[in-house]
């Protein structure tokens, strides 16, 4: 199995090594044959990547959620909803972005993050495997405010969000645009080898996935072949999706740009929940965001805050 770790890894690698590897002929181009497993990719977060903050559930705790740019809601991991005895409710239908399943809910009077909160709730309670913590905060409790994650602290916080007269960027910061469309954090201003896409900033995923409109995007405007291998994706909630695997050459968000990243494409089920399997779209995971010493996800003022001064060195354009 080809873990998040390796993966991350190699990225490293593929950076140190771009100048020599720039002057190698282009490979032979590969055969992909979704019936053969190449590589297996971990996609969930591995114990290393999980950043978790504070909270507070019905006036107990703290307790560890990991905040989840993805998920529509937050959630509660069974261990947790049991040991507080909360009252169930409704089962309802839960997407994650390998497939859906049927959860039941757990009834919350109070879950408190700082000062965001969220009142009188029916929450989804999944095991604890598919969580990876006491739960996760979603974007239902995130609008107006700023979550920093700050890699190199390993520490995570969620603030109010900073007017754009507050801001004050450090000489090595790199502030993105990103909107709210379909309920989160959103770049547009995203090309990947040159393909424009849409970009959504997923923070508790662990690997960055393509969709299939992406892959075929990209490989039309290649001059020269990529080693594209065949993968199967295995992700939080279990499910194992075919897919592919390549080094993207480059990645850019707005005046940041990034080259040679591992990258996962596959027709996820989130894509064709949000009608974009059509269309070129990115999940961007906590393997590329970690890249930097500390982002900034700022909900309120609608725009990701990236400091530059992690293992990798992106390079800012137009600076």
């Amino acid at each position: 199995m080809l873990t998040r770790r390796i993966l991350t890894a190699g990225l490293g690698l593929s950076f140190m090594t771009q100048g020599a590897s720039a002057q190698q002929p282009a490979p032979a181009p590969a055969a992909v044959d979704p019936l053969e497993t190449v590589l297996m990719l971990d996609a969930s977060l591995d114990i290393n990547d999980r950043l978790t903050v504070e909270v507070m559930l019905n006036g107990l705790g703290p307790f560890q959620f990991i905040v989840d740019s993805g998920a529509d809601r937050s959630v509660l991991s069974e261990t947790l909803a049991n040991r507080l005895a909360l009252a169930q409710g409704p089962n309802i239908l839960v997407h994650g972005i390998g497939g859906s399943i049927i959860a039941r809910t757990a009834k919350v009077a109070q879950l408190q993050v700082g000062d965001a909160q969220l009142s009188n709730v029916n929450l989804p309670v999944l095991p604890p495997e598919r969580v990876g913590a006491d739960g996760l905060l979603g974007v239902d409790i995130l609008e107006g405010r700023n979550v920093i994650m700050d890699f190199r602290k390993r520490r995570l916080e969620v603030r109010r969000s900073r007017s754009p007269f507050d801001l004050v960027r450090m000489p090595r910061e790199v502030s993105v645009i990103a909107d709210d469309r379909f309920g989160r954090l959103t770049v547009a201003d995203c090309r990947v080898a040159g393909a424009r896409a849409l970009a959504f900033i997923d923070s508790g995923g662990g690997v960055s996935i393509g969709n299939m409109a992406l892959s075929r995007a990209i490989a039309t405007r290649r001059r020269r072949y990529d080693d594209v291998r065949s993968a199967k994706l295995l992700t939080a909630s279990g499910e194992i999706t075919v897919g592919q695997f390549r080094i993207a050459p480059s990645l850019t968000l707005g005046d940041l740009r990034m080259t040679n990243l591992p990258m996962a494409f596959a027709d996820l089920h989130i894509f064709d929940i949000w009608g974009l399997n059509d269309r070129p779209a990115l999940l961007l995971g906590v393997d590329i965001l970690k890249m930097f010493s500390r982002v900034e996800l700022d909900f309120g003022a609608g725009r990701v805050l990236f400091r530059i001064g992690g293992v990798q060195q992106p390079r800012i354009m137009n600076a």
